[in-house]
């Protein structure tokens, strides 16, 4: 990940955090099934700079995860 992208993630995390409350990071990054829950989550809240966060934000972890493997 790029320097912008961290912040942008960093930026994502701690706005989930304040609407969601606690939540696994760990799972986030490596469950599969935890991710689309939590996105799910995200998609049905009426937040439209988090939805848009959380699009661009999981097309780039997809896109790292098919690259490292």
């Amino acid at each position: 990940m790029k320097s912008n992208d961290i912040e942008v993630y960093a930026e994502f995390l701690a706005q989930c955090r304040e609407m969601l409350g606690p939540f696994d990071i760990e799972k986030l990054a490596f469950d599969p099934e935890y991710k689309a829950q939590f996105f799910e989550r995200i998609a049905i809240n009426p937040n439209d700079k988090i939805f848009k966060m959380a699009k661009t934000i999981n097309r780039k972890l997809a896109k790292e995860l098919r690259t490292q493997y």
